[in-house]
């Protein structure tokens, strides 16, 4: 019954995402395994460079792009959030599309082997075996250092244990440590494309993963809009450059907003939050608030935008890293580990990620090959990779190393990868078995 009304409510208040009945649902444990025609797509990656910048090009092709995020909507006299990061999409489509990319060049140990699944682990957010919100935040060093109140993506190397399926969230390396690893450049480059929290000011999220993941250094392009000693927002539109105050909920759910229009409020068409207006039902403020950023935090550029039945985006970002400790800098003849995600109105595990790959600067070896150009980056002619994405499931880096893993002792062995065991006509599948199985065994 859950598994039907879930897939109506997605259909009947969203039409555009145009889902079929996903396979299994259960939220109560975090369970949304999408239909397998949703399961699966295409990203296009194309990449070029010249003697000072980077540029990555995406195409990804979707009929219901998502550049909202979530909002504060006026109910009786007060203001209640909506858009949710899961399970599953958002149900009125209130949800940023995202594409990701996580980057290394060759010193985290694993990640050419097991791409992004070596920073999923047990008792992360949005996973079944989700870790209780308050123990994190009692936690030294997530809570009270960090002030979170969920685990995140995390390399194992920061964890206390050698034996990885031993690894486990709460047993982070004392400071010294991480932060030795962290110079000798044993993280991730994590660029993060938002469709709305980002690219309407004109960037990519900057981060990176170590014992969390993290934001790079410098100050964001978003912060929450809200005022938390007035338990109001802390501000509207400006209706002298938008028209109104608020954007109407109606519209909003209809996708009345377009790119050109202003469904994101910034620096450039905001004033403070007046609550003496005569704010009516349904009026809407988005709940980001977007921002210059500063320091190595705004070193990727964006542009481009949703067009013909796809985004096309280009990031550009200099050769050297902004910050050595955040950013890995590239260079002209090597070859860097990459996996990719993309996020359709959805959150935390529920997008779709690529295999391991290779990237590499004019590195015919590479899978995907950055073509080297004198002069201007707008100028290049294009070569474009297709890469393939699905849904990850619930595959942690423990799972890897159990038992209840197939391929445990290959993984052990630390010689075979992902994509030596694996082809894509047969993963995915083994992905949803295992996740279903997994389910069956902890009932």
């Amino acid at each position: 019954m859950k598994k039907t009304l879930m897939a109506l409510a997605v259909a009947a208040a969203f039409p555009a995402l145009a889902l079929a009945e996903p396979r299994l649902v259960d939220t109560d444990r975090n369970v949304f395994i999408p239909a397998e025609e949703d399961a699966r797509a295409v990203l296009r990656v194309a990449a070029v460079y010249n003697d000072e910048d980077f540029r990555i090009h995406y195409e990804y092709e979707t009929d219901a792009p998502s550049w909202y995020h979530q909002v504060w909507r006026y109910e009786d006299g007060e203001w209640v959030r909506y858009g949710s990061g899961g399970p599953g999409p958002d149900e009125h489509g209130l949800y940023e599309d995202r594409i990701s990319m996580m980057l290394d060049d060759g010193k985290v140990e694993g990640f050419d082997r097991m791409g992004g699944w070596m920073t999923a682990h047990d008792g992360m957010r949005s996973l079944t075996s989700e870790v209780d919100a308050d123990a994190v935040r009692e936690h030294p060093k997530l809570g009270s250092e960090l002030g979170r109140s969920d685990v995140r993506k995390y390399l194992p190397q920061t964890r206390v244990t050698d034996d990885p399926e031993e690894s486990s969230w709460d047993q982070i390396l004392d400071d010294d440590a991480v932060d030795q690893l962290q110079s000798d450049g044993v993280f991730l480059d994590l660029w993060q494309w938002r469709s709305h929290r980002s690219h309407p000011m004109g960037y990519a999220d900057n981060n990176y993963v170590l014992h969390y993941r993290l934001s790079s250094e410098g100050t964001s392009m978003f912060t929450t809009n809200w005022d938390d000693d007035a338990d109001q927002p802390a501000w509207m539109f400006d209706p002298e450059k938008v028209g109104a105050p608020a954007l109407e909920w109606e519209a909003l759910i209809a996708r009345e907003y377009g790119q050109d229009d202003a469904y994101y409020i910034h620096e450039g068409n905001a004033v403070a939050f007046d609550p003496d207006h005569d704010w009516q039902e349904g009026d809407v403020i988005p709940q980001r608030f977007l921002q210059e950023p500063s320091g190595a935090r705004g070193a990727i550029r964006a542009e481009g935008g949703y067009e013909d039945g796809a985004w096309r985006i280009a990031l550009t970002r200099s050769l050297e890293a902004p910050n050595a400790r955040d950013s890995k800098t590239l260079e002209h003849g090597e070859s860097y580990n990459v996996a990719f995600a993309v996020h359709s109105a959805a959150g935390a595990r529920w997008h779709l990620v690529s295999l391991p790959m290779t990237l590499g600067l004019e590195d015919e070896e590479a899978d995907i090959v950055a073509r080297r150009v004198d002069g201007d980056l707008d100028d290049a002619d294009l070569e474009w990779t297709e890469v393939e994405v699905f849904y990850p499931g619930q595959i942690t880096y423990q799972f890897l190393h159990s038992d209840d893993h197939p391929g445990r002792e290959l993984v052990l062995e630390g010689e075979q990868g992902v994509r030596d065991q694996h082809d894509l006509d047969t993963l995915p599948g083994f992905i949803v078995d295992m996740e279903q199985q997994l389910l069956r065994d902890a009932d």
